[in-house]
């Protein structure tokens, strides 16, 4: 797994996918600290661009840059390969995943290192704890993406993550906010960092303070990712070559 893991990897370091890794999340920084004029909630505007827009974009726009490369052969690197099966689809996911990774921790360094320049309203230690539950509570989404790239291309797909990133912020405050899970981790992160989805402040007592979400949160977000690797791995095993 681990050399399959690795394979992935190597794919995606000298591709647009790599470039995309600190590309996306250096835009959202300096987007953020310029619209909010480096004021004193410039911290949490761009932490909240990052997580309500710009991240939930990458996903997609990373499983579909994949998998085109695939595509592209036919996916004849993929099925001749002698480790074809569940584990070579599980790697794949571990690869985008850890690339995911790597665009979170580049995003929370620059605007931890920015808040010691400028102001800082977020302290790193909460921030880099927000921007791992939002990449948990998106795990699940990137099996769904690969498959959804595989099945309607690359276009159609990163156009379909595009929108179910915009309605996550119309539902993100209603109490039954889980049953659209692309609005979970925009819910999770209220608490977190104290800001709505909209950028506006909260103030104290507000219903989305409340931190009891997370645990239903997860929850489902847990069984999502169950769900989406079953099902894609099971899609993925039946594969053939075209």
């Amino acid at each position: 797994m681990k050399r399959m893991i690795q394979a992935e990897l190597l794919k995606m370091r000298h591709s647009t996918m790599g470039k995309m890794t600190w590309l996306v999340p250096v835009t959202a920084v300096v987007l953020g600290y310029l619209i909010s004029q480096m004021g004193l909630y410039a911290q949490q505007f761009t932490y909240n661009i990052w997580y309500g827009t710009f991240y939930p974009c990458l996903i997609p726009l990373m499983c579909a840059m994949n998998m085109r490369c695939e595509i592209r052969l036919h996916y004849q690197t993929m099925l001749a390969s002698p480790v074809f099966g569940a584990g070579q689809w599980t790697a794949k996911c571990v690869a985008v995943a850890l690339r995911l990774l790597f665009a979170q921790v580049i995003f929370w360094a620059l605007v931890s290192l920015l808040g010691m320049v400028f102001i800082s309203a977020v302290p790193a230690g909460l921030g880099g704890a927000g921007m791992l539950i939002v990449l948990a509570a998106s795990l699940w989404q990137i099996p769904l993406y690969l498959m959804l790239a595989s099945k309607l291309g690359m276009i159609l797909s990163v156009i379909l993550g595009f929108l179910a990133a915009f309605f996550s912020f119309s539902v993100v405050e209603k109490e039954g906010f889980f049953l659209f899970p692309f609005s979970i981790a925009d819910r999770l992160m209220c608490p977190v960092l104290r800001i709505r989805p909209n950028g506006l402040l909260l103030e104290s007592g507000d219903a989305l303070l409340n931190g009891s979400v997370f645990l239903p949160g997860m929850g489902v977000v847990i069984l999502l990712l169950a769900a989406a690797m079953f099902g894609s791995v099971k899609w993925w095993m039946r594969r053939e070559a075209v």
